[in-house]
């Protein structure tokens, strides 16, 4: 008689010890499972900043080599993109627009923008110039974390008709 309540009980803790471990598991999965998504969301986002940054880098090389903008008028265009002036290039590539652009929308807004300097990297542009180093940067929010990827090219007068 005492053996069975004694075996009654081992069955409850049995239970007991059956339910904190699928606790334990579960919420390592759960957790494993939320680290894998926004490991994901943040590799995704890194690639989409690289090709948003790229792009603006042809659209910069684009505007540079049509052949109704002339030289000096390029360098006019981008001169004010210094600093904390920043500017992004138009989606279809036709015009320099102050501020910062964007691309995407949600969780995946990654904003865009560039500043144009000397080829020393620090000193502001002027009419007469036949060099420029653009430096380009895309920024996105990952867990309320700014990221940021950063590229820069530098870009001459390679027409010199001008």
């Amino acid at each position: 008689m005492k053996f069975q309540k004694l075996r009654k009980g081992m069955a409850l803790v049995e239970v007991i010890a059956a339910l904190g471990i699928a606790v334990v598991v579960i919420t390592s999965l759960v957790s494993l499972s939320l680290f894998t998504l926004r490991s994901s969301l943040s590799s995704k986002l890194q690639l989409q900043g690289t090709k948003v940054a790229t792009r603006e880098a042809e659209l910069i090389r684009a505007y540079r080599d049509r052949s109704d903008v002339p030289w000096g008028d390029f360098i006019l265009a981008i001169s004010s993109c210094f600093g904390t002036d920043v500017c992004c290039m138009d989606s279809g590539g036709s015009t320099v627009q102050t501020g910062e652009c964007t691309d995407g929308s949600g969780i995946e807004l990654v904003r865009r923008s560039f500043t144009a300097t000397r080829l020393d990297g620090v000193s502001q542009l002027q009419a007469g110039d036949n060099a420029t180093r653009v430096n380009i940067v895309a920024t996105w929010l990952v867990g309320g974390a700014d990221k940021s990827t950063h590229l820069y090219t530098d870009l001459t007068n390679w027409r010199k008709s001008e």
